[in-house]
């Protein structure tokens, strides 16, 4: 059963419960009425009645909720993260500009989905709407924001589809193969190292300079893959009042980060489980998948429940869209 919130054209009303009042605020962009419930686990149900307006709640209401992390990762998406954190960043900066897609944009947005261009830009358009309210009323933006003194950017199609939180892991083993064959040769390496399934074929192509392998190749490769890292002085001065803890937290967040860094595959092992019956509340097996990402805070994924005409579903936004993909 429905509460009596609503999400209208000019119009969005959010509800928390079925019992809450309705808040309404007036946004511009949707083209007919949307209701937006969420529920006490914080999961949003958006109810519309039509593709835009669905995907332009879904922006917003994931702006609003996730604002700090979806300015990240459009700096992250757009090389600008020196722009906040100096020059110690240019690096990340330069990979992420590298690695950034040159390609047809419609026709990798309509890769996803036959409407892919006109979601992505949908949803796009509900994170700006949000991002604008927050910019003129600042009381709107989350701590993080005022503790940097800086703003939210506009989102575009471009940053929904950046590779920078892809899972692009394998270069660097391929580096360390190829300096280990350049080395010791393929036999050597296939005594020492366990490759599985089958036996791949380690033969450097002979366009590669094998000298080149023992420099420095994937530096900025390595820059804009690492997670982000703030110091003291990044922070305002008002703000900064107890340097000693940020600094044990920034050195607790390296020490993982290298550690994950330098850990064997084998060893770190895989994150699917399941659960008997006899173990969980419900008395139902419980199964999880193994989507291999970390545990954070706040999580990559951002739950929510969709209804509009043909479309009725619970599913994840995965990056920052990804509402196609199960995970």
């Amino acid at each position: 059963m429905k509460a009596n919130c609503f999400l209208s054209y000019f119009l969005l009303t959010l509800c928390i419960g079925a019992i809450a009042q309705p808040n309404r605020l007036r946004i511009k962009g949707l083209s007919d009425q949307v209701e937006v419930i969420r529920d006490i686990y914080g999961v949003n149900h958006i109810y519309a009645s039509n593709e835009h307006d669905l995907f332009f709640a879904q922006g917003y209401c994931a702006a609003k909720d996730r604002l700090f992390q979806f300015e990240l990762w459009r700096r992250q998406a757009t090389g600008t993260i020196a722009e906040v954190l100096g020059t110690r960043e240019v690096k990340r900066d330069q990979g992420a500009r590298l690695f950034k897609f040159r390609g047809d944009l419609k026709k990798e947005l309509n890769h996803y989905h036959p409407h892919g261009e006109q979601i992505v830009t949908a949803f796009v358009e509900g994170i700006n709407a949000f991002v604008n309210q927050a910019n003129k009323n600042p009381k709107l933006l989350p701590l993080e924001f005022r503790l940097l003194g800086i703003r939210p950017g506009l989102w575009t199609p471009e940053v929904v589809i950046s590779r920078h939180q892809g899972l692009l892991g394998n270069i660097t083993d391929e580096v360390i193969y190829g300096r280990a064959v350049s080395a010791m040769g393929i036999d050597k390496l296939k005594d020492l190292q366990k490759f599985e399934p089958g036996d791949p074929s380690l033969v450097i192509d002979p366009s590669i300079n094998k000298e080149l392998l023992f420099d420095n190749v994937i530096e900025l490769y390595d820059a804009f893959r690492k997670p982000i890292t703030f110091l003291p002085k990044d922070v305002v001065t008002s703000a900064n009042k107890n340097k000693k803890k940020v600094k044990e937290a920034i050195n607790g967040d390296d020490y993982a980060y290298n550690l994950l860094m330098n850990t064997e595959h084998e060893t770190i092992g895989s994150n699917n489980w399941i659960v008997s019956g006899s173990r969980s509340e419900s008395g139902l097996p419980m199964l999880a998948n193994d989507p291999h990402r970390t545990i954070v805070a706040p999580s990559l994924r951002y739950m929510v429940h969709w209804s509009q005409s043909l479309v009725e579903t619970m599913r994840f936004q995965r990056k920052t869209f990804s509402c196609y993909t199960n995970v």
